[in-house]
């Protein structure tokens, strides 16, 4: 895909990346949760912006979250659409970790 990416973008996935291999989470498993939060999105036909979020601790927790920022208020990300991700999830069969996450984010008031 000869993308290029500046010095801290590399650091950012190279830590992400250290992360979710130390937690024992495979690609697989990130894939079956964002293709989740998809069928979600696609239900209320919404576009995110996403960013990867990096949560450490040093020698207590590292984490890694998925958010995927919607254009609604904070009422309806959470209410509506991150308790729906979360059942659409149980439903699927996703055993979470609390290493990775994948989250939608009011982006609008």
């Amino acid at each position: 895909m000869r993308i290029k990416w500046d010095e801290n973008q590399v650091q950012e996935v190279t830590k992400v990346n250290a992360i979710l291999r130390h937690a024992g989470i495979s690609d697989q498993q990130i894939g079956r949760q964002l293709n989740v939060a998809d069928v979600v999105l696609r239900r209320h036909q919404i576009r995110p912006n996403a960013s990867v979020l990096v949560t450490s601790a040093d020698d207590f927790f590292s984490g890694v979250t998925y958010s995927l920022a919607v254009p609604v208020g904070a009422e309806k990300a959470f209410v509506d659409m991150n308790v729906e991700l979360a059942r659409a999830e149980d439903k699927a069969g996703i055993s979470k970790n609390v290493a990775f996450n994948v989250v939608f984010e009011a982006a609008a008031s």
